[in-house]
This record gives structure tokens, C-alpha cells and sequence, in this order.
């Protein structure tokens, strides 16, 4: 066989091998629209899903108006409190030391005004948004979702001709339940039907707006995980999102599974369940770990990887739910 033969075959195989991921892409996106239109998949939101718009792309989100997140914001507050080590990208570390020298009040001070203070929803959070989900967990600290969910209402008044001009007043109706240290605080459960007119929003690691909620030093994360093992009224998930979580697909947008503690949180869900019966997981991630990978996807069934920007993602699924294009 000569080298222009091997070639063209080398070639085909590669053009055959695309085909295949796009066609996988495809069939992800259309079981994934499939649940979304039945109300039946919950969103799990991470910082990233604030990343800016890649170059090229038809969507804007302009840095003035996009949170500060992962390492950017553990720079942030170590250059705020001169933290005297090297590991600047340590959040946990970092907020620690920043808590330590002066106090948790600033500390969450610090934190809303680089997540929330004059930050804006993006176009791909008022997607999401604009497409129902009945059941949100986030452990992200800002309301930018809460936001989008009520533009999305008022959206919904303007088109209606509920109101001619000022739809500020109009809110959505959200049940809304954050994190608390306390063993003795009873948590706030999910609706046995979850509606999309009434959407449940899991604020898992805390809300800027109660800085004793939020989930961000070493400190904290460990008595997270000891509140894990709490008595089912008081664990941080209820035990109504719990069924849910064993009965509906997951879609993870804005994390990287290297995140230690992520991982911890996702087992921690899913503690004592068989792969087989865990439903079918996704997570939008452009460049997953190779070794989390082998281990998640390949070896144990855990999660099926999307290998695509979210800035692409997102308004692929908005029109495969909706029949229609992403607004800008």
C-alpha cells in the first residue's frame, strides 16, 4: 500500500470517527431536550456557567457584567488580605486566612461584590432559564439565575400584554431553598410534582445575601459534609429531591469534575446507589480529565461527558426544546 493510500484511509477513519461524536452530540442533546420538555431534568449549575462567550461566537457577555469565579476569585481575595502563601488559587485556603484576619462578615462582603454587585445574567443562564426547569441545584452564591428566572416572568407579562410598559414589579414565583450550618434547622424540601411555574432552586453552598449560609473555607466545607449525614428533615438535600435525583437525568453546565469537592458532593448524592440504577448524568465540559474521565465515564458509568463549549451546548438544546433560536 503506498504512503497517499494510507493517506486517504487515515483520513476516512478520521472523518468517521467525527461522524460518530457528532452523531453521539445529537443523540445527547435530543434525550436531554426530550426531558427537559417533560419536565423531568435537573439542572446543576457551577460558576463557570458565568465564562465569557468564546471568539466567534454570536452571543455577548461583557466582563463588567460577569461574576468573578474559581481561581480569579481566590487571586481577588488574597491580593485583598496579602495572603503570605503561594497557593493564591486555593479558594478554600485563601477565604479561610481572609475570614481569619479580619472577619466573615467582610469576607462575604467581599464575595458579593465580585459574584452579584452589578453583574448581570448572561444570555446563556436567561436560556436555561426561558426553558423550565422544574428542579435547580447551584452552588454558586450570586441570584443571577433567580434574576433570569424573573426577566424571564416579565418576559412573559410584556408578551401577554399584562403590562404595557413597566414590568419591573413582576416576579417569578421560586421556592427557594439555602444551605444552613445548623444541624437543628429544618431544610426546605422540593415539591413532590415540581412545576416549571413554580421552579425549586437549591442553593447547596450558601446565598451572598446570608453570609452564615455560605459554603467557602475549609471550615465550612467540612461541616458540609458532616451535615450530609444528618437526619433526613435536616440534611441539606430533602429527601423529596433525593427520589428525584435517583428517578431523573442531570445536567451539569459551568463545572470541571476536577473539582475535588465536586465529586465528593455528586457521590454523596448518589451514596449506595448501583451504577445501573443511577439515571443518565451529563456534564458540559469541553476538556474533561483524563484520569476523572477513565474513572467516571468509562470505568464506572457515572456520567456521560458533552466535549462542548457552553456557549455552543446551550443554545443547541434551547432549539431542540424550543424549535426555536436562542435570543441574544
Amino acid at each position: 500500500m503506498s504512503s497517499s493510500e494510507e493517506n486517504i484511509i487515515t483520513q476516512s477513519d478520521a472523518a468517521n470517527a467525527q461522524k460518530r461524536l457528532e452523531e453521539r452530540y445529537q443523540d445527547d442533546v435530543d434525550y436531554i431536550a426530550g426531558r427537559v420538555k417533560a419536565g423531568e431534568c435537573i439542572l446543576f449549575l457551577g460558576s463557570a456557567i458565568h465564562a465569557e462567550a468564546p471568539p466567534g461566537s454570536n452571543y455577548q457577555y461583557p466582563p463588567d457584567k460577569r461574576p468573578v469565579f474559581g481561581g480569579d476569585l481566590s487571586q481577588l481575595l488574597a491580593r485583598e488580605c496579602r495572603y503570605p502563601d503561594a497557593d493564591h488559587e486555593n479558594l478554600q485556603r485563601v477565604a479561610w486566612y481572609y475570614e481569619w484576619l479580619r472577619s466573615r462578615n467582610r469576607l462575604v462582603g467581599e464575595v458579593r461584590n465580585a459574584v452579584q454587585t452589578g453583574r448581570e445574567p448572561s444570555p446563556v443562564l436567561r436560556g436555561l432559564a426561558r426553558l423550565g426547569f422544574p428542579l435547580v441545584i447551584t452552588t454558586n452564591y450570586d441570584q443571577l439565575y433567580e434574576q433570569a428566572i424573573h426577566q424571564v416572568a416579565q418576559e412573559s407579562a410584556r408578551a401577554h400584554g399584562e403590562f404595557q410598559d413597566d414590568v419591573t414589579g413582576v416576579t417569578a414565583d421560586i421556592v427557594k431553598c439555602i444551605y444552613s450550618k445548623k444541624s437543628t434547622v429544618f431544610t426546605k424540601d422540593c415539591p413532590a410534582k415540581p412545576s416549571s411555574a413554580r421552579p425549586y432552586l437549591l442553593k447547596i453552598h450558601g446565598d451572598v445575601d446570608q453570609s452564615e449560609s455560605i459554603v467557602i473555607t475549609d471550615e465550612d466545607y467540612i461541616q458540609f459534609v458532616l451535615r450530609m449525614s444528618d437526619k433526613a428533615d435536616f440534611r441539606p438535600v430533602g429527601s423529596t429531591m433525593l427520589m428525584h435525583l435517583e428517578k431523573w437525568p442531570t445536567l451539569f453546565i459551568g463545572y470541571r469534575l476536577k473539582d475535588y469537592n465536586l465529586r465528593l458532593l455528586f457521590k454523596s448524592l448518589r451514596w449506595k446507589l448501583d451504577s445501573a440504577n443511577i439515571p443518565d448524568t451529563y456534564a458540559v465540559d469541553p476538556q474533561p480529565d483524563v484520569l476523572i474521565r477513565d474513572v467516571w465515564e468509562s470505568q464506572n458509568r457515572y456520567i456521560r461527558f458533552i466535549e462542548k463549549n457552553l456557549w455552543d451546548f446551550v443554545p443547541d438544546l434551547y432549539r431542540a426544546v424550543t424549535g426555536q433560536e436562542m435570543p441574544q
